[in-house]
């Protein structure tokens, strides 16, 4: 997909960068996707759960829709599935969220936003928290997108800002009435914010500013609540458990932990084509004539034992033979 806002992103989200050591394009793992490879999810999709049933409820139509596609119809389905969640308002906190955002953000860059109510008393609570905590946060670093080498991830940071003892660390923004099941997940992801090392600057790569690795900062703000409260959290851990989580998505990806188990027959009729192979490669070696090359394929065409290796194989035994030199062949390895 194509962001007429920022870089381009694919089909998955993930943000279509060019790489600092090459200059090619590539696509970079989303930094949410890796922090959130860890955490426990049973909460979120119980919520998930509980909202398409209360919207099923809510819109009869949805209902008939889903009685009526089949158990495999997927697209019908999710599409059902969505829809009976935005009609129970599983979004609204979501939109809400977004909006209190911007107005952080506006505040932030020095501007001084119209805010209605209720978010008004929420993005004063913002600026008195700061206040209170003598942070001062950099117009010039907020909202930027930033890369990992090292994990391959690229995400978008809230904020960075300075602390009362003069170091600059990560802040990010949340919005949510509850955190207390998110730490694991934020730290993650804000470790790898913390140890980025370069900042997209619109058509090129900036180094990073100095920061602190081992903490950052949340500025909690529940909507709607009027109160903001700042948190520190531990990135030194968050980073630790960023390798732990690539290592589990890489896991994941392993193809080859299991292949089909070989009856003792079919082990046995490999191992014969296996040596037919191999004996048909040192005739083809030893051919002395283009017509003698010819007779070992038809033979072993014939009796099924040819490979795409056995071509390579002739057509460099033939070039030698039309040159009239004689390299010497790697011979085929018997496996059973």
């Amino acid at each position: 997909m194509s962001d007429p806002f920022g870089p381009k992103r694919d089909r998955w989200g993930r943000y279509l960068l060019p790489d600092p050591a090459t200059g090619r394009e590539r696509a970079w793992m989303r930094a949410t996707t890796l922090s959130s490879t860890l955490a426990d999810t049973y909460g979120l999709t119980q919520w998930q759960l509980r909202m398409v049933a209360k919207g099923l409820g809510m819109r009869p139509d949805l209902l008939a829709l889903a009685a009526a596609a089949h158990v495999d119809d997927k697209e019908t389905l999710n599409r059902v599935a969505n829809d009976a969640k935005e009609a129970a308002g599983s979004s609204a906190g979501a939109n809400s969220g977004t909006a209190l955002h911007a107005f952080t953000e506006a505040v932030d860059r020095g501007e001084d936003p119209q805010v209605p109510e209720p978010w008004g008393s929420d993005v004063q609570a913002y600026k008195a928290a700061l206040a209170e905590h003598r942070v001062t946060v950099h117009p010039e670093w907020i909202e930027r997108i930033v890369v990992n080498p090292e994990f391959g991830v690229a995400g978008t940071f809230d904020r960075i800002i300075t602390l009362p003892d003069g170091r600059r660390v990560i802040a990010d923004v949340k919005t949510g009435r509850d955190l207390s099941y998110s730490w694991c997940e934020i730290a993650i992801q804000l470790a790898l914010y913390a140890t980025a090392d370069w900042m997209w600057n619109g058509t090129g790569w900036d180094k990073m500013p100095v920061l602190d690795p081992n903490e950052a900062v949340v500025l909690w703000l529940p909507v709607g609540q009027g109160r903001c409260e700042l948190h520190t959290v531990d990135t030194a851990s968050g980073w630790e458990q960023a390798k732990v989580a690539l290592q589990v998505r890489q896991w994941r990806a392993r193809k080859n932990l299991a292949r089909r188990m070989l009856a003792p027959d079919e082990i046995t009729t490999r191992l014969l084509r296996s040596l037919a192979v191999a004996d048909v490669r040192r005739k083809v070696d030893a051919a002395a004539s283009l017509d003698e090359l010819t007779a070992i394929w038809a033979e072993s065409d014939s009796a099924g034992t040819w490979t795409s290796d056995l071509t390579v194989a002739a057509a460099a035994r033939k070039k030698s033979l039309v040159e009239g030199t004689n390299p010497t062949q790697p011979q085929l390895e018997v496996v059973a």
